[in-house]
């Protein structure tokens, strides 16, 4: 668990549990929701948006073989987002310390206050070795965010790569951050 004091906000990053799922799966929705604008997906006939591996961060496979790590995110004790980290990779080879951000929601409220900045610094500080951080190409404000956020975290020493095929459709930023910390 981490604890990270700003701006007078008490922010508590922790791994989630199994009995987290629930509150974890809940979250998701609003993210995907979120998401929706740039993907154009649908949720299914039932209302709910589908994130195929989503049980995965919770199963032994996930978490030994693919690193697959759920964090749970609160500010002043309420629930706010998490992030979803694993070991898979677009861009730089797969190794036991590559690590991909693979998705990172925080709510509305509490965005533009320099709070997602400081949680993925964190989070980065937390898991060195080779970084990767992908975003959708028509989500311009995440592709803002994510340069100017690994800019400052690498002082520009990070590589940026656009791909256009059937793995993904947009930027990807990497870096190794072993020698940062």
């Amino acid at each position: 668990m981490n604890f990270i004091h700003h701006n007078g906000y008490h922010i508590k990053l922790m791994m989630a549990a199994v009995e987290h799922k629930p509150v974890m799966r809940n979250l998701m929705q609003f993210y995907l929701y979120d998401t929706s604008e740039y993907n154009g997906k649908d949720p299914d006939k039932h209302g709910v948006f589908d994130y195929p591996y989503f049980d995965h961060y919770w199963t032994t496979q996930g978490r030994e073989e693919e690193g697959r790590l759920p964090i749970l995110i609160q500010i002043n004790d309420s629930l706010v987002g998490f992030a979803f980290l694993n070991n898979f990779s677009l861009t730089i080879p797969r190794t036991p310390t590559t690590r991909n951000l693979a998705d990172i929601f925080i709510l509305r409220k509490w965005r533009r206050k320099s709070i997602g900045k400081v949680i993925v610094k964190e989070i980065f500080d937390s898991y060195p070795g080779q970084w990767e951080v992908k975003q959708e190409r028509e989500n311009t404000n995440a592709q803002q965010f994510w340069r100017n956020v690994i800019h400052e975290y690498t002082n520009g020493g990070y590589r940026e790569v656009v791909l256009q095929d059937e793995r993904w459709d947009g930027p990807v930023q990497s870096f190794d951050n072993n020698g940062r910390l």
